[in-house]
């Protein structure tokens, strides 16, 4: 999914485009015939209708959709790959390798490194020079000294361009959620040791943007302000610090990531497990956690519970329509009569703990 940055920069391609739609049609009526263009008044308005009509679509989609959603992005996906139909289009239509519009390959190769991780930038700058082959091939320019110089250059350019645009996106891919370097102090919960709430909001908005495949889970103490006014706060730190500890212990970094949310809310994001396995873990989180804190001499004969809402990442999703499903599943398990988890896809059917 796109973030605020990448639809900035979308939204100055979208422009773009209108620009050289403009400039394909003052060139042509102002510069002398066959200079630049070899095609008639048809075959212009067939190319920039073409353009005019796919642009159209897309600025529409960057206009009306949310930022966070797959559908603005495979709209602004789309609008690379007919990008490169048009500009390859445009210079057969120009020249071929002589084309005062190759330049545009580059451009569109710049645009592929901020959508696309480096494996299709590599891909894009193959597809670019082949294609760029296959114009200089179809009019028989390889074959000319003059030309073959020309096509030589223009392929290194590509070439060059999509090497540096290949290390622009390896370095998007490195910043991304699997090699986020959190400083440990700043992004850390005091009293319980995990990841504090706006590492989970920083994590979260990164998942769903790389649209990767994950289950959000957010739990609470039962009675938890109970158990404070009985027995202090200090005392409610202390099962706070457990619960932290028991997933700390569970929930192994390959697995996922924990959060405290807020007060006695806590959030776990898994990364792609089934929901058998997550009914095991959350049997083994109750037994570990309810046993340490029966540990406490204080609470030897309090039977602490929790309960969870969870839900998996859908197709349509965005990251506030994710924590509403999830919020409403907790909701749900509290009314049930709390000790128990909710899962989305069965929003109905509780699973008592």
């Amino acid at each position: 999914m796109l973030n605020k940055k990448d639809d900035y920069v979308a939204q100055i391609f979208s422009v773009t485009r209108w620009l050289i739609l403009v400039a394909i049609i003052a060139l042509y009526f102002t510069l002398p015939s066959g200079l630049v263009f070899n095609l008639t008044i048809l075959e212009l308005l067939y190319i920039t209708g073409f353009g005019a009509l796919y642009s159209l679509a897309i600025q529409i989609a960057l206009w009306k959709l949310n930022t966070y959603t797959k559908a603005k992005l495979r709209f602004v996906q789309l609008g690379v790959v007919f990008d490169f139909f048009f500009i390859s289009a445009l210079i057969v239509l120009t020249g071929g390798v002589g084309s005062l519009f190759m330049p545009l390959y580059l451009v569109w190769l710049m645009h592929v490194a901020l959508l696309w991780h480096f494996k299709g930038v590599l891909l894009a700058t193959l597809l670019a020079i082949g294609s760029y082959a296959a114009i200089a091939y179809y009019f028989e320019q390889l074959f000319i000294n003059s030309y073959l110089l020309l096509f030589g250059a223009h392929a290194i350019f590509i070439s060059l361009i999509g090497v540096f645009a290949y290390l622009l996106s390896s370095r998007k891919e490195a910043s991304s959620i699997d090699h986020i370097n959190y400083k440990e102090e700043a992004m850390k919960d005091y009293v319980s040791g995990l990841y504090n709430h706006r590492s989970f909001q920083n994590t979260l908005t990164k998942l769903v943007e790389k649209d990767k495949e994950f289950t959000l889970i957010k739990l609470n103490i039962d009675h938890f302000k109970q158990l404070n006014d009985t027995y202090g706060y200090e005392m409610g730190d202390r099962v706070l610090a457990i619960l932290g500890s028991t997933l700390d212990f569970w929930v192994e970094p390959r697995e996922g990531y924990n959060f405290r949310y807020n007060g006695d809310e806590f959030t776990i994001i898994l990364l792609g497990q089934k929901r058998s396995k997550i009914e095991q873990n959350i049997e083994r989180w109750n037994n570990y956690f309810a046993e340490h804190v029966q540990m406490i001499d204080d609470l030897s004969n309090e039977y602490v519970t929790l309960s969870y809402g969870i839900a998996s990442l859908k197709e349509s999703d965005d990251r506030d329509e994710l924590l509403r499903r999830v919020d409403r599943c907790l909701h749900q398990a509290k009314a049930s009569g709390r000790n128990r988890a909710v899962f989305d896809e069965t929003f109905k059917q509780a699973i008592k703990s």
